[in-house]
């Protein structure tokens, strides 16, 4: 029976240590208000999503 087999590759390490460092750049000069940590949580989250990659590949099984 065919199948489709998903595989997730997260985000290296350098990655994500550029991320961190674009969101420091934006906010490091604003007051840590819960508005404006909410606002970071909600790109961290968004660019991270962007950062993750799907890799589907279809399987075909052979009926001997």
């Amino acid at each position: 029976m065919p199948r489709l087999n998903v595989e997730v590759i997260p985000p290296n390490a350098e990655e994500l240590n550029l991320i961190f460092d674009e969101l420091s750049r934006k906010y490091g000069r604003q007051p840590l208000t819960a508005k404006v940590i909410t606002e970071m949580e909600r790109e961290g989250a968004r660019l991270v999503r962007r950062m993750v990659h799907t890799k589907v590949t279809y399987i075909a099984t052979v009926i001997s």
